[in-house]
């Protein structure tokens, strides 16, 4: 492990925008999105960016977006959720949307604000690395794929992560700055 988790860097304060900037999470997105490019080996082909989202809970209906999710060999590996501030405070509404978003969930999750991120293991919900360092390699993430399971989210489980993302969203929690 990089760093002791997580959050280390968050107590030093929040993410601090150039002058005229205002830190938004699609320019901790660029970021993240040019360090899996320029850095980690992978191609534009491998992301998706700003995946939304569409879910019920009760009677509201919600939308969230992935920031960015990692697609190799055909399926969807990594979430990445970025956002400014805290990445505590994103850790459950990152592993919720991953849970949801398609028919199986998606192994790993990444919460990131650019500055700090902790790679987290989707059904399990335990941290696995911290620090930008945790954004594993294109090869890295190749070779743990032969080891990834796609497991379905049972019905009564999938109730209650809709239950905490849609409490997320409704707190403004859920990762996006406005």
């Amino acid at each position: 492990m990089a760093e002791s988790c997580p959050g280390d860097k968050f107590k030093a304060g929040p993410v601090i925008p150039s002058a005229g900037e205002t830190v938004k999470e699609e320019v901790i997105r660029d970021k993240i999105v040019r360090l899996l490019l320029d850095e980690k080996g992978y191609l534009m082909e491998d992301l998706e960016l700003e995946v939304p989202f569409e879910f019920q809970a009760g009677s509201d209906v919600f939308q969230v977006k992935a920031s960015i999710l990692v697609r190799l060999e055909g399926r969807r590996v990594l979430l990445i959720k970025c956002g400014a501030g805290s990445i505590l405070a994103r850790e459950r509404a990152g592993l919720s949307l991953a849970r949801l978003m398609q028919e199986v969930q998606i192994p790993w999750t990444i919460v990131t604000n650019s500055e700090d991120a902790t790679l987290l293991d989707t059904v399990t919900g335990k941290t696995l690395d911290c620090g930008l360092g945790a954004i594993p390699a294109k090869e890295k993430l190749l070779f743990e794929l032969k080891e990834m399971t796609f497991i379905p989210l049972p019905e009564k489980r999938a109730k209650m992560e809709r239950q905490i993302l849609s409490a997320f969203e409704a707190l403004g929690r859920h990762g996006e700055c406005h």
